[in-house]
């Protein structure tokens, strides 16, 4: 099988060795959506660019703007510390 640009589409098992999860991992997280998956008939495959994409590291800035967001919807709150370093803490730690 082949995407529009005839690069070979990722397996299952290529993406059990990208990543070090094992197949049902790997077919629960494409069903949940958590990682780009196509299916073409019975056989799971992944576009290998929605793949590196999606394995690649986040930026500080996206990981900061993801941290903010979640503050901002109540799962965590932070302080600064006497040194000037941000705390998160959980609500179940803050009783």
């Amino acid at each position: 099988m082949a995407t529009n640009n005839s690069e070979p589409l990722f397996s299952v098992q290529d993406l059990c060795n990208l990543t070090g999860w094992d197949a049902m991992t790997v077919f629960e997280k494409a069903r949940s959506g958590e990682i780009p998956g196509a299916v073409w008939g019975t056989t799971l495959r992944f576009e290998p660019e929605k793949i590196a994409a999606w394995l690649q590291p986040l930026t500080i800035s996206e990981v900061e703007e993801i941290l903010k967001e979640l503050e901002q919807e109540g799962v965590f709150t932070s302080v600064l510390d006497s040194n000037g370093e941000r705390v998160y803490m959980f609500p179940e730690h803050l009783q």
